[in-house]
């Protein structure tokens, strides 16, 4: 059995013990393109499993990966900060299942929590696309980016056509100079 397929089947094994007995369509569809490090749109209705038909898969390489140095590896971007919370509590319970961590930073984060972040990294960070910018500006801060491989952008469709779109593209290409690694990005809509 090759390292994809022990990775697929450790994937729907997990998905399994999340309670999702059956994979909804763009589940299956979406974790074999995700564990190929693939970049990769997902469109599906609202609650169909987009945010776990990306997310499971990557936290399952995460898990797997060996880790060279402390860093940022994954980052969940939400155009809102009400998301945030949202999307944090269902990502924490993923990554604790894996002993990954994960944490929130946006505009409202208190001081003591963005410097916890930026002096511990969690190996997955929920953030907004402006925060994301005032990260790439610190040099701390960015060096704790630099270890970023997937970038998950949900509701893909509410930024595209906006300001805020150029500006996270524009961030997004700030963060692959900056990246040890090519970065494998995740749309949701």
């Amino acid at each position: 059995m090759s390292s994809i397929q022990k990775l697929e089947q450790t994937v729907t094994e997990k998905f399994s013990r999340l309670g999702w007995d059956q994979l909804t369509p763009i589940q299956s569809k979406a974790y074999p393109v995700i564990l190929r490090q693939r970049n990769a749109l997902l469109v599906a209705p609202t609650g169909s499993g987009k945010t776990e038909a990306a997310i499971v898969p990557i936290i399952a390489f995460l898990a797997k990966e060996s880790r060279s140095r402390k860093g940022i590896r994954a980052i969940y971007i939400t155009p809102l900060r009400a998301l945030n919370r949202d999307i944090f509590r269902r990502v924490l319970e993923y990554a604790k299942s894996e002993n990954l961590s994960a944490a929130v930073r946006h505009g409202d984060t208190p001081t003591s929590v963005r410097r916890k972040i930026t002096e511990n990294p969690p190996d997955l960070l929920i953030t907004t696309p402006e925060t994301l910018a005032i990260l790439l500006t610190g040099k701390r801060s960015r060096e704790g980016l630099a270890t970023v491989r997937w970038v998950i952008i949900d509701e893909l469709h509410e930024l595209i056509s906006s300001e805020r779109g150029t500006h996270l593209s524009l961030s997004l290409e700030r963060l692959e100079k900056i990246s040890d690694s090519k970065i494998v990005r995740v749309g949701l809509s």
